[in-house]
């Protein structure tokens, strides 16, 4: 019987890694830049658990905003190298456009580590009021995001 076992589990691994590795290049979009959607789900998972801390909490809920602002800042680094490496095929307002909505993302973050400063410093007696804001300049932060990573014309791809 164990043997039997084992044999399925190894052909099992077997067709299903050699599955994988067929499909692992096949239609997989620019490695470079991350599934849009995955990113703001991470995003709003982030905030959402940041929420449910408690003052009690507020190392862990730290430790998650943290967390939360090394994957921003290295998705604005990838965004900002993809642009650079597309640029000449971009149009000029799409160009201006990205500019834009990079530097708006680049200044909604400073709030945000601003606010993050905040939170870091709050009293048990203020972490709510201290949470909310935290809250607002990562919403703020989400939307610059997005408005950065929106598709471009059809005409500049």
């Amino acid at each position: 019987m164990r043997h039997s076992l084992l044999v399925a589990a190894t052909f099992m691994l077997a067709t299903t890694s050699s599955s994988w590795a067929q499909d692992a290049t096949e239609g997989v979009p620019n490695i470079k830049q991350p599934d849009q959607e995955n990113v703001q789900a991470q995003q709003r998972d982030t905030m959402e658990d940041i929420r449910q801390y408690s003052a009690e909490q507020k190392e862990q809920a730290m430790q998650a905003a943290r967390n939360g602002l090394e994957r921003l800042d290295a998705r604005i680094d990838d965004a900002s190298d993809s642009i650079n490496d597309g640029w000449k095929e971009l149009s000029q307002e799409t160009r201006l456009k990205k500019q834009q909505a990079l530097a708006n993302l680049k200044e909604q973050r400073a709030e945000l580590q601003a606010d993050y400063q905040r939170l870091q410093d709050a009293s048990a007696d203020n972490w709510d009021a201290a949470k909310v804001r935290f809250g607002n300049a990562w919403d703020a932060t989400r939307q610059a995001w997005r408005e950065l990573t929106a598709p471009t014309p059809a005409q500049d791809q």
